[in-house]
């Protein structure tokens, strides 16, 4: 996935995979019920196909149209007519999508594995755009200045492994700098442009929820210390899940421990720090307050890797979890920062030129549905459990070879390498490796072969 080839060459042989995707997770059924339907023309198929074959081009969707006009059955006006509708409804559509895909992936892995839903939010910038609908002054906080935009809020999921797009929203501002017309809150349409009006916390917890109705399921929501509050951790416990979470450092944020309501930064102060090279300098046990009511909550400072007299604290719902669990939990976070560079800089993101909310939504979750595709032929290519009956069998025949058989042929080689005598030097030695290896399964053979 780190590499998406951009041939022309290889433009048939894209849209028959993004078909067979299409085929294979019935995606028909899916657009069905998210009303992403045409009466007439050309079907909804055809054109989904296409859009998102020309994500894995170097080109926009209506350059690649004045190339291909000749060999395509419909207008470039007919798939911009798609974008801008605003009656389809593509968050469900991800949803749903997503969820097949876990029903795929989750026989792969252990029972015990922990799931999580996973929040982060990136810059999508429309810098030089004036007349983009809800588009506004965004602070870039990879860049340290204010941009033109939208607040990319992205809920994803994860078991470790693979990481899946659940669902999104693109948020607007206060400084807007095209407001619409009028919003009419009975539609579809008019739903997502209030919600991209709303606090990007309350998003959260909508994103979460409709997840959750659809039947995408995960134990834990990892999020970094942007969305990290007292108030989200019990909004998260209401919904019934635990959170991982970055914690900030403000002595204006603060925790029940020892009687009293003190900051993060006032207990590690006052507390005594283990030592050694310790995976984590402190671990206690706190109550986030709000209101009347009290959730626990476990606080794990760690090392900074980039300074070495700071530290980091780490905050989880879930107290039963040991110190290096929560740990490792929050690790998988990372991955959506990969999806994030992926949609950027290989997937077109902010490369859609066109101005109204519909179609910049409609375009980002096309992105989104992308990733899902590369994400779904990356773990088949890397996880032998795919393979579905074959994997037992190939488990089975790896089983009834053991150690001492191994060591068996390998004596038997050497018989009957010097039963005639031959004096031992390299030449010899190497033939005897080699029938070895022959000798041996083939996924041994490339465990061997990567070792060397």
């Amino acid at each position: 996935m780190k590499i998406i080839t951009q041939n022309d060459h290889q433009s048939l042989e894209i849209l028959s995979s993004i078909e067979a995707f299409f085929l294979r997770f019935r995606l028909s059924q899916i657009a069905k019920v998210s009303n992403a339907v045409k009466t007439k023309g050309v079907p909804f198929q055809t054109l989904f196909c296409y859009l998102i074959s020309t994500l894995f081009s170097n080109r926009s969707a209506y350059r690649d149209y004045l190339k291909h006009q000749d060999q395509l059955g419909f207008s470039d006006k007919t798939f911009r007519n798609l974008l801008n509708n605003g009656k389809i409804n593509w968050q469900k559509f991800l949803v749903l999508l997503c969820r097949r895909i876990i029903v795929f992936i989750e026989p792969l892995t252990e029972p015990t594995r922990r799931n999580v839903f996973i929040v982060d939010d990136s810059m999508y910038e429309r810098a030089s755009a004036k007349h983009v609908e809800l588009a506004a002054f965004q602070f870039d906080h990879a860049k340290h200045k204010h941009t033109r935009g939208f607040r990319f809020l992205q809920l994803g999921w994860s078991d470790g492994n693979t990481f899946l797009p659940v669902n999104f929203s693109l948020l607007s501002g206060k400084n807007q700098v095209c407001s619409p017309k009028s919003i009419d809150g009975r539609t579809l349409s008019g739903k997502r442009k209030i919600q991209a009006q709303r606090k990007a916390t309350n998003v959260v917890l909508e994103l979460l929820s409709s997840a959750l109705s659809q039947g995408v399921n995960a134990s834990y929501v990892l999020f970094d210390s942007w969305f990290s509050s007292p108030k989200m951790f019990h909004q998260l416990r209401e919904l019934g899940l635990h959170g991982v979470a970055m914690v900030k450092r403000s002595k204006k944020v603060y925790y029940q421990f020892n009687g009293g309501l003190i900051d993060v930064k006032t207990i590690f102060n006052t507390q005594k720090k283990r030592r050694g090279r310790s995976r984590y300098l402190l671990s206690v046990l706190v109550e986030a307050v709000d209101g009347e009511t009290s959730v626990p909550v476990k606080l794990v400072y760690i090392r900074n890797r980039n300074k070495r007299n700071d530290y980091l604290v780490l905050a989880t719902t879930d107290t039963r979890l040991s110190e290096d669990e929560v740990i490792q939990l929050y690790g998988k976070r990372w991955s959506i920062e990969v999806y994030f560079k992926m949609c950027k800089q290989y997937l077109r993101l902010a490369k859609y030129q066109g101005l109204s909310y519909d179609g910049i939504f409609a375009h980002t979750a096309l992105v989104a549905i992308g990733y899902s595709i590369l994400a779904v032929q990356h773990r088949e290519q890397v996880d032998d459990r795919t393979l579905g009956e074959l994997f037992y069998l190939m488990v089975d025949e790896l089983t009834d070879i053991t150690f001492a058989e191994a060591i068996q042929q390998l004596i038997d080689l050497f018989k009957e390498a010097f039963k005639d005598e031959y004096i031992l030097c390299e030449e010899v030695l190497n033939t005897i490796i080699e029938q070895f290896l022959k000798k041996l399964p083939v996924s041994y053979q490339k465990h061997l072969i990567k070792a060397a």
